[in-house]
């Protein structure tokens, strides 16, 4: 017996047995890297990096093109200077990033540093994650994007965005008004849960990025209650569907 017959003998008894069977073509996954090199990204501004994680983790999918991160607490950016001196490509500034140029003090936070702010930490977050509450306050310097823009990347525009600041992302984006065309995408943390004073929420946020002309591209949970499952906290990305190569 042939293949083919073979084929159809399968089909027979399967759908007898009142079953179907289609092939199976398995989509690629949706990764980051797909996005950064759909839209010819070469460089990213790692805003809120902590000690590292996401320039590792850009290194790590293959993306070889400049990475300037930035992180206010001094701790966590001398770790983060240490890792970035292995790699000519990535770049760091002790400094945090906001709407205008000047000082303010930064509320430093337990566990890894994650969630430090310059807004109140909301009740809400102690309740779910105490080892987060507040240790320490700093006095940081703060730049904005425009301004590093033009000491960074001051021609080009495949820029992309990485936002970790912990309520403060609008603060960020209106402090980018001058290079907002030269940026192609970004992945930002949102939050659903009210965990900072002030903080603009998911529902706010969406409207207020695609009035700057970014579409989501992708969604996925940031930080969830282990137990319930509820969703507190969103990894959003967003990419100028325009500027697509």
């Amino acid at each position: 017996m042939n293949l083919q017959r073979l084929k159809n003998v399968l089909r027979r008894v399967i759908h007898a047995a009142g079953l179907d069977i289609r092939w199976y073509v398995p989509h690629p996954p949706h990764t980051l890297k797909t996005l950064l090199d759909l839209y010819r990204v070469d460089a990213v501004f790692d805003i809120g990096a902590n000690i590292g994680m996401s320039g590792q983790y850009l290194r790590n999918l293959g993306f070889r093109g400049m990475i300037v991160s930035f992180e206010p607490v001094l701790r966590y950016y001398r770790e983060l200077a240490r890792k970035a001196a292995k790699d000519a490509r990535w770049l760091c500034e002790h400094v945090a990033v906001g709407d205008a140029e000047g000082e303010l003090e930064i509320n430093v936070s337990g566990g890894s540093g994650g969630a430090s702010s310059f807004l109140k930490m909301t009740q809400a977050v102690m309740t779910h994650a105490p080892e987060l509450a507040v240790v320490g306050r700093e006095l940081v310097r703060v730049r904005t994007v425009d301004a590093l823009a033009r000491e960074h990347y001051p021609q080009g525009d495949r820029l992309f965005l990485k936002l970790d600041v912990q309520g403060y992302e609008r603060n960020v984006l209106e402090g980018a008004r001058q290079t907002l065309d030269r940026i192609v995408g970004m992945r930002i943390e949102v939050s659903i849960l009210q965990c900072y004073e002030n903080e603009p929420l998911f529902c706010e946020m969406l409207p207020y990025l695609q009035s700057l002309g970014f579409s989501l591209a992708g969604i996925e949970p940031a930080w969830t209650d282990a137990r319930t499952q509820e969703v507190f906290q969103l990894d959003a990305i967003f990419v100028r569907t325009d500027r697509l190569p």
